[in-house]
Order: C-alpha cells, then structure tokens, then sequence
C-alpha cells in the first residue's frame, strides 16, 4: 500500500470524530434564531456539495415578525455547513443531536453573529477564521498568488501562526469539546494546503519553493476532509484532478490527434486515477468529479455514457452517484432529436432576434466572444462554410456573442472580422441565456440544429475540423427524403 501511515491516522481520525463522546444517536439538529433585523428574511442552512462546490440545502425557516424561528436539520456526522439571509452569513459546525442558538452579537464586537448551545465557542472560532482567511488574501498589499517565492513563504507560515494564536485560547477552555477543536483544526490546515495549491497554479516548478511543491505533488488522501465536508477539500481536489490528472493524460499523448484522444480520453483518466491506488471513498470521489467536468464540459459522448454507467454500479456513495445521475438527465434533455431550447438576443442594429425566428431552416450556432482567441481563430474557416452554402436559404448560421462590450462586439461585426449571417449580442447570466440553456462551459461551442427545431448536437464540430460541411449536407438530404 502506498499510503499506510497517514490511512492508519485518517481511519483512527474517523473513528475519533464519529464514535467519540459527542457523536449523539438523534441525528436531528436544532438552530433557533433570534435576530430581530432579520426579520421577516428566509434563512437556509446548506453544506458544500464537495463534487461541484454548489450548495446542498438542508433546511430553512421564515423568520416570524421578530426575527425568530428554528431550523431542524438532520445529519449522520459531524459536518461544516453554513446559514444565510439576506444580511446573515457565518459559518457553522453541526454534530448530530446538536442544539444551537444564534443571536446578533453586542455593538463593537469582532463579529456580528454570537452563538450559544452546542459547540458555541468552537462556532465562534470558526468564523473568526473566515476573517483570518479574509486578511491573507493579501500579504503587504500583494494578492497572496503573485507573491515571489520568500514572501509567499512568510505570509503562509503567518496565517498558520494566526490559526495557532487562535486555537490556543480554546485549548485552555474546559468548556470547549477537543473533538470539534481537532475538526476545525483539521479544517484551517487544509485551508493552508488550499493557499499553497493556489499560489502554484500556472508557475513553473523553479517559481515553486521546494516545501511547497511537495504540498502540491500529491492529493492529500483525506477522508475526514471529505465526509465533514470542508470546502478547501474539494478545491484542492479539483485542482490536483486537472493540473496532475487531466493535463498529464493530455501531456502524455500529445502525439495523438485531438479528435482521437477525446474519443478515449474519459477511459484514459479513468485508468489514471485507478493507477494511484487511493483508497475507495477517495477513489470513487476523484472519479465522480472527473467525469462531473466532463460531462459539463463536453456532453453525453457514448464514452462518457459508458462511464456514467459504470460509475453506477461500481461506486459506493449515493450521494456521489446522484451527482453523475442529474448531470445526464440535464444533458439528456438536449440530446438528438430533443427540442431545442429557444433564446434570443440583440442584433448590431438593436433588433431582437430569437433562434425560434429561424424555424424552418437548418442552423448552426457559434457562441463567441471578441476577447475569445480560439473563437476568433476559427472565423477564416467559418467564412469558407459560410460561402459554399451562402445561396441555400435552407441553411442559417447564427453567431450568438456573450461579450459584455456592446461596443467592441459592434464594432468587429461592423468590420466584417465575422463571417456574414444572423448576430446577437446576448447576456450569458440570464437563466433563460444560450449559456445556461445549452450548459456552456467554454467557449467557442458550437450547437446543430435541424430545421424542426430538433437539436442534432450539442457539441456540434468546429469549422476548422472540416467536417461542418458534411454534417450539414447529410442534414439536407435527409431533409429531402422526408419531403418525399
């Protein structure tokens, strides 16, 4: 086994932290709040989905003309979770059969929010942290990433000394749980791994001092990170996944033309995580976010179908399976012969123009953006396209932008930078945008879609494949035979 101390300290961390004294049978949480500027406001509990950082919800309350109300939630171990309102944010940590109070704190104190009950001192530090990490965003007026190598060093080793500071008041505390001292603890060192995982990102390895590159080589095999559910797990995880796992595959068969590699790429990464021998929760947990990005990033392949399915049957955790689930049923909803969401947008003349006006004709869609280099660069082979179908009213290209400069995006169109067809100018924060409706990632993206307003791809071709031409004459016979 590569790893046998540190699983040796992680499985007795585990057992620690979920048989220990404090690890109550009733998994019932209870948060009662009272703050009177709050009220009338909705207040929800959540924890971090560790796959895809979005928010699981798991309880809220609206707060009565006094700002009171209780929140009940229910959890099977301890975990780091959060409440918000619209002018309510603080960190919280729940164990099962909790019962915790927050209250505004009194004027002039460190924080706006004081807690009572279960673990209130431990509740206390936690958001006490939150400034700490606030404060060493920057480190003598530098953001933390773009210092040099010595004065990244310093500002680390000060915001641990900072964490230190703070844990020492509570350790000299009876009335404060070691139990929950150690979680949080744990959870501000694996912010520290998080800071120099971030600082690394995109140097080269001489700009990297040596005690942090080896933080940064290795994922932290981490199940307590995990099931307690802190955040900067999930952002470490996902930044060893792409720099250390997915550009390696990428690096690796460089030689291999881009179509073919794709074709076999989630195979490949799937044999790479398998290759580092972690132990099954962190396994399963590495390939369920892999496939999460790449289902989000390039669609059902019938190789990520594949994976999904696998994915089904050999992990363990349901909660991490149901994440692969919505991810295909949302891409399944744009799948071959599915309706086409419609959008609309502004054309250069300040007209609306919506892709339902184009009923009737075979389009295909280019989502751009002026500051967008590849985009850009496919417009020489996008004009060759365009050209040799220029005379068939059959056929409709539609350039969607999601620049936010009205005026540039004007401006290049103007100059006939783009290839001649319909342009649009649309926001990509709408919920009812090009960019939410086809779950854009990046950018440029092409869509295909026939002349029922059916989607034939959601990951249609780029121009310079050279194959966008055949793809729409295949569209047009078959649209000819079915006229007959």
């Amino acid at each position: 086994m590569r790893y046998p101390l540190y699983i040796y300290l992680v499985c007795f961390g585990i057992v620690f932290l979920f048989t220990g004294c404090e690890y109550k049978k009733n998994n019932s949480v209870k948060v009662t709040i009272d703050y009177p500027k709050l009220a009338g406001d909705t207040v929800s509990i959540g924890r971090v989905n560790m796959v895809d950082v979005s928010t699981i919800e798991l309880g809220k309350v609206l707060l009565d003309s006094a700002g009171k109300g209780v929140v009940e939630v229910e959890v099977e171990a301890p975990v780091f979770a959060h409440i918000n309102g619209k002018e309510l944010a603080a960190g919280i940590l729940i164990y099962p059969g909790d019962e915790i109070e927050i209250a505004p704190s009194a004027a002039g104190a460190r924080l706006a929010v004081q807690f009572r009950g279960d673990g209130a001192a431990v509740n206390q530090a936690l958001n006490e942290t939150q400034q700490i990490r606030s404060e060493f965003e920057k480190w003598n007026g530098t953001y933390y990433f773009q210092l040099n190598s010595e004065d990244f060093l310093a500002a680390k080793d000060s915001l641990q000394k900072s964490y230190d500071h703070l844990f020492s008041k509570l350790k000299s505390d009876t009335q404060v749980s070691a139990e929950r001292l150690a979680l949080l603890t744990h959870q501000t060192g694996m912010h520290v791994v998080s800071y120099q995982y971030n600082f690394a990102i995109g140097k080269d390895t001489s700009e990297i001092p040596a005690q942090v590159r080896r933080v940064v080589e290795h994922l932290p095999i981490d199940t307590v990170a995990l099931q307690s559910g802190m955040f900067d797990y999930s952002l470490v995880a996902s930044q060893f996944f792409q720099h250390r796992i997915n550009n390696a595959v990428y690096e690796e068969n460089d030689q291999m033309d881009s179509d073919s590699l794709e074709s076999i790429f989630p195979m490949m990464v799937e044999k790479k995580i398998k290759a580092n021998e972690y132990p099954k929760p962190i396994e399963d947990f590495i390939r369920v976010k892999s496939a999460d990005v790449q289902i989000r990033l390039n669609g059902l392949s019938p190789n990520m179908i594949t994976l999904a399915n696998t994915i089904e049957k050999e992990v363990a955790s349901e909660e991490l399976k149901k994440v692969i689930r919505e991810d295909v049923s949302r891409w399944e909803k744009l799948g071959p012969g599915k309706p086409a969401p419609d959008f609309t947008g502004t054309t250069p003349d300040g007209k609306k123009l919506a892709l339902s006006d184009l009923r009737g004709k075979i389009v295909y869609v280019d989502i751009w953006a002026t500051w967008c280099g590849p985009c850009v660069g496919e417009f020489p082979e996008s004009k060759k396209v365009h050209s040799e179908f220029k005379e068939d009213d059959r056929v409709a290209f539609l350039y969607v932008s999601i620049d936010r400069d009205t005026l540039a995006w004007k401006k290049m169109v103007a100059a006939g930078r783009v290839p001649a067809g319909h342009h649009m100018l649309t926001s990509a924060d709408a919920p009812e945008s090009v960019w939410n409706l086809y779950h854009v990632w990046g950018i440029p993206r092409y869509l295909l879609i026939d002349a029922q307003g059916r989607m034939v791809a959601t990951h249609a071709v780029r121009p310079s494949s050279g194959n966008v031409q055949g793809e729409l004459r295949k569209l047009l016979s078959k649209s000819r035979i079915a006229q007959k």
